[in-house]
């Protein structure tokens, strides 16, 4: 009677761990190509500033927020910014020089330093004089790397420095 009871015990525990096993299958979510295409991050511009004017060029500061919508953590390897004049040409472009690790579902921030030549604004530099600031295109690029599958997100997004 206690062989029975025991076996029946063991068999009991054996069914609820597979069951278990399986609803937590169907619960979790399968990190794929095209999941992380659908929940990619997002970008916001939160701050950006001319920094410093000198004679021949200007200091741009940008601070940028990323969120990650992943239920893992993202391991940015770069973020890339642009910056595109009305005549839709480059005028400043900065990296950022570290990884940058944002926990699951969470946002980081980081600020990217331009140095831009009054010369390389050429549409933008008389009104950026004249009034202390001006419009451009932030064309953004996120890099980053997890389960071995390599990403590159582009974002385009409208600042406005000011001094």
């Amino acid at each position: 009677m206690l062989k029975n009871t025991v076996y029946f015990a063991l068999i009991l525990s054996i069914m609820f761990f597979a069951s278990s096993c399986e609803t937590l299958q169907k619960s979790a979510t399968e990190i794929t190509r095209s999941y992380i295409e659908e929940h990619k991050p997002d970008i916001k511009i939160k701050k950006s500033s001319i920094s410093e004017i000198k004679l021949t060029d200007m200091t741009l500061t940008t601070l940028v927020e990323i969120k990650n919508n992943l239920p893992i953590e993202v391991p940015i390897d770069k973020v890339q910014i642009d910056l595109i004049n009305t005549s839709d040409k480059t005028f400043a472009t900065a990296s950022s020089v570290e990884t940058l690790i944002i926990p699951a579902n969470k946002s980081k921030e980081i600020n990217i330093d331009f140095n831009a030549k009054y010369l390389d604004v050429f549409t933008t530099a008389f009104s950026a004089v004249k009034s202390k600031s001006f419009k451009c295109t932030a064309r953004t690029t996120l890099t980053f790397t997890i389960y071995g599958m390599s990403f590159s997100f582009p974002y385009d997004k409208e600042i406005t420095f000011v001094e």
